[in-house]
C-alpha cells in the first residue's frame, strides 16, 4: 500500500508550483484538475514518484520521494523509464483531449450565425457602429453560460446572445472567444469573456480581424480595442486576445511594418515591449501607440472622442 505521506508529498509539490493540486489521485492514472482542467498529474503506481504540468503555464515536471543522490543506478533508470512512458501517455491523452475540444469548437461555431443586432447593438454602445464587422465575427442567439463555485461545481447562471471570434493559427481554429452579451453592452455575469478549450498551443496565434495592406499590420489586445485602432488609423488591425498572446503574436508573412497600439498598462507596456524587440529582431519596422491616460485602451480612448 502506497503510503498516504508520500501522496501527500506528491500533492505539496504539485500545490508548491502550480498554485493548486488535485484532491485526490488514483496511483497509476492520469488525473486533469484545476481551472479548466489543464492542470495534469500522474502519481506512479509504486508511490515514489510522479510526473505533473499545466498545459496553460507551459509547465512539466516530475517529482521523487527519495532524491536522486540517494537512489541506486536501477532505481535511477527505472524513474527515468517511468517518466518517458509518463509522457508518451501524457501526449497521447493531451491530443485525445484536443480532438475533443475541436469537436465542440466545431459544433459551437455551426450553432453561429454572422453578426446580427445583439453584437451590432454592443459594438454601437463602444462607439464602433462605423466598423465594418468582419466575416469572422460570429453571433450565437443563446449560449449557456457556466459558472464554476469556489469548491470547483459548475453551475449555469442563464443563456445569453453571445459574440463569437475565432483564435487561428496557421490557418487552424484553435479556440473561440466568446464575449457573453446583455441589451447593448456584456452580460451581467462574472466573467463576460470567456475561452473556448483549445484544440492545441495558442502561442503565436490571433483573432484575423483584419488581412495585411501594403505590408503593414496592427495589432491590439482586445477585438474592441483593435475596432477602435483601425477605425482611428485606418490601418488593419488584427487582435491578440490578451497580453500575453500579444507578444507572442506570430508575425504573418509579407508584412514589412508592424503598429502595436498597447494597452496603457503594466501587462500592456511589457507585451508590446518584447513583441517590438521580437519585430525589430525579425527584420521589421515597428511602431507601438499607447494612450496617454494610465489604465486605458484605444477603445477607451475612442469611446471618449465620440461623446
Amino acid at each position: 500500500m502506497i503510503a498516504l505521506n508520500t501522496t501527500n508529498e506528491f500533492l505539496g509539490a504539485i500545490q508548491a508550483s502550480l498554485g493548486y493540486a488535485p484532491q485526490y489521485l488514483e496511483p497509476g492514472r492520469f488525473c486533469r484538475f484545476g481551472p479548466r482542467k489543464s492542470g495534469w498529474a500522474k502519481l506512479f503506481s509504486d508511490g515514489f514518484g510522479g510526473v505533473f504540468g499545466d498545459h496553460r503555464q507551459s509547465v512539466s515536471s516530475h517529482w521523487s520521494a527519495c532524491p536522486p543522490q540517494h537512489q541506486s543506478p536501477a532505481e535511477l533508470a527505472s524513474m527515468r523509464l517511468q517518466i518517458r512512458l509518463a509522457a508518451l501517455e501524457r501526449e497521447a491523452e493531451q491530443h485525445a483531449q484536443w480532438d475533443k475540444n475541436a469537436q465542440r469548437n466545431a459544433a459551437l461555431w455551426t450553432a453561429s450565425a454572422p453578426a446580427g443586432d445583439a453584437v451590432r447593438s454592443y459594438l454601437a454602445a463602444r462607439g464602433l457602429a462605423h466598423w465594418a464587422i468582419p466575416n469572422c465575427i460570429h453571433q450565437h442567439p443563446g449560449l449557456a453560460y457556466w459558472h464554476a463555485d469556489d469548491n470547483g461545481e459548475l453551475h449555469m447562471l442563464g443563456s445569453y446572445p453571445a459574440m463569437l471570434a475565432p483564435i487561428v493559427s496557421g490557418g487552424k481554429l484553435l479556440a473561440i472567444h466568446r464575449t457573453y452579451l446583455g441589451e447593448g453592452c456584456k452580460a451581467d455575469v462574472p466573467t463576460p469573456k470567456k475561452l473556448t478549450a483549445a484544440v492545441g498551443q495558442l502561442a503565436g496565434a490571433c483573432i484575423p480581424l483584419a488581412a495585411p495592406r501594403g505590408g503593414v499590420l496592427g495589432i491590439a489586445e482586445g477585438i474592441e480595442t483593435a475596432a477602435a485602432a483601425s477605425l482611428g488609423s485606418g490601418l488593419p488591425v488584427v487582435a491578440a486576445y490578451c497580453a500575453n498572446a500579444l507578444a507572442g503574436f506570430t508575425f504573418p508573412r509579407g508584412i514589412q511594418r508592424l503598429v502595436i497600439f498597447a494597452d496603457h498598462d503594466p501587462a500592456g507596456q511589457q507585451a508590446a515591449v518584447g513583441l517590438a524587440h521580437r519585430a525589430t529582431r525579425a527584420g521589421l519596422i515597428s511602431k507601438t501607440l499607447t494612450p496617454s491616460k494610465p489604465g486605458s485602451d484605444w477603445a477607451d480612448v475612442w469611446l471618449e472622442g465620440m461623446q
